[in-house]
């Protein structure tokens, strides 16, 4: 009888998830994403973190924020320097952000100086349903996986309608539980999960897809783009 590779069985494949999340190191700390992290010299074509190259690599993000989300006020949850924020500003979008590094909050424009604030997207120092949309924008894969449902969780509650998350996904996936690193693109990369993953972590805070608008959003075809839209579901 021919010889047949044994199928993984979802208990080998949840043992192997909790493997990788027990022996996770710790996220980067806060203080480590300095001057250097936003501008030094590893920095080079679509890494570069300058307004203007931001406002290139953003390009039609922030109108579509506007016109598909149609937000009443927004957060940004993990702002870093406040870029994608101002140019929220610009088109006339009432719009708040917190970052947990000291480095860029020390750096927003001045025009948003006062709509910043230190602190940490695992603990949200704002009201249940405060925002009316919810954005991050590459944070999730700078966290641990257990940070990963922390934030998530933070993000839901906050928002009153839409949660809108782009990150880095796990490139070569075949189990829901797989998660990858990408110290290639940045050594801070230390989440990489499988989207079902992060998708089953938001229909478990009561919201659901609207893939609809998540076409709309992702208009680079990059397939990064989760658009999740609050139920009446109450959840414990």
């Amino acid at each position: 009888m021919q010889n047949l590779k044994p199928t993984l069985t979802w208990e080998s494949e949840v043992a192997k998830f909790e493997k990788f999340v027990q022996n996770q190191k710790a996220a980067t700390p806060a203080e480590d994403f300095d001057e250097n992290y936003f501008t030094g010299e590893w920095r080079h074509g679509n890494q570069s973190y300058t307004l203007a190259s931001r406002r290139e690599i953003e390009g039609k993000n922030p109108n579509l924020i506007k016109s598909v989300l149609t937000p009443k006020n927004i957060l940004d949850a993990g702002c870093g320097p406040g870029f994608l924020m101002l140019m929220l500003h610009e088109l006339g979008v009432e719009v708040s952000g917190i970052d947990a590094a000291p480095a860029a909050v020390a750096g927003v424009p001045k025009e948003i100086n006062d709509k910043i604030r230190l602190g940490s997207v695992l603990n949200l120092p704002f009201q249940d349903q405060e925002f009316d949309v919810v954005i991050s924008r590459e944070v999730l894969e700078h966290l641990t996986v257990i940070e990963v449902a922390k934030a998530v969780r933070e993000m839901c509650r906050v928002s009153s309608r839409i949660v809108y998350i782009t990150t880095r996904f796990a490139r070569q996936a075949e189990s829901i539980f797989d998660v990858e690193t990408e110290f290639e693109a940045d050594p801070t990369h230390i989440t990489c999960m499988n989207k079902s993953l992060l998708r089953t972590l938001l229909v478990l805070e009561g919201f659901k897809a609207r893939p609809d608008l998540e076409i709309e959003m992702d208009w680079m075809q990059k397939d990064r783009a989760l658009v999740y839209e609050r139920t009446e579901k109450v959840l414990i």
